[in-house]
């Protein structure tokens, strides 16, 4: 038997968890996690009963003791805010070859014309975009290597307390936490409500009961 009861603990609303939903290796939403309330719910399991018995004159008593598990599970509401998920490196690759390419241009045409000694504006210029250039390029191939690494695993979208189906998504969409970098939350599109356990059953009570001595068959 499952009771539900009221809050035993006021709950103060917890920092927002921000959690990507992915599907074929692209973050598609952000959701934003937060827990407004927390509350208790409670069960009583009967255990098998234990059955005692006594002789007294020469005949056989028994009892029945009838024992009673009580457990107690923290559920917590939250409240999920759904965002349409945009990518920030979309221009990082771009950027890097913007500035890379003209940076060997100059070098190239610096040594084409023979110049043995450039002037030392043009060496620093041709320099900090062949540097600049070439590191912002690297770091957006690597962090697009990490990014799909990181997206490869995840959890269920059930452990939200929510269903794939029922929101429209497409199969096999998990959850990551914590968010992916190179990612940001753009459009506002919905807002869930959802009762999620946050932890197992914990027995704190058990008691017994039993109606006395009988006599025995």
């Amino acid at each position: 038997m499952e009771e539900r009861t009221a809050s035993l603990e006021a709950a103060s609303a917890d920092a927002p968890r921000v959690i990507a939903i992915v599907t074929k290796g692209r973050v598609v939403e952000v959701w934003h996690v937060q827990r407004q309330r927390t509350e208790y719910r409670q069960q009583e399991t009967e255990l098998p009963a234990e059955i005692q018995t006594r002789v007294v004159n020469g005949r056989q008593e028994r009892r029945d003791i009838r024992r009673i598990q009580r457990a107690r599970q923290e559920w917590g509401h939250l409240i999920i805010r759904r965002h349409q998920a945009t990518s920030t490196l979309r221009w990082a690759p771009s950027i890097g070859l913007m500035m890379l390419i003209p940076g060997t241009l100059l070098a190239a045409g610096s040594a084409n014309h023979g110049k043995t000694e450039p002037s030392l504006t043009l060496l620093i210029l041709q320099s900090a975009l062949i540097i600049f250039g070439g590191l912002l390029a690297i770091g957006s191939g690597w962090r697009l290597v990490a990014r799909r690494l990181q997206l490869a695993e995840g959890m269920p979208l059930e452990s939200l307390g929510v269903s794939a189906c029922t929101l429209g998504l497409p199969s096999g969409v998990v959850a990551l936490e914590p968010m992916p970098a190179g990612y940001c939350a753009d459009r506002f599109k919905s807002e869930i409500e959802v009762d999620l356990p946050m932890g197992s059953w914990t027995v704190v009570e058990e008691f017994e009961t039993n109606y006395g001595w009988y006599r025995a068959c």
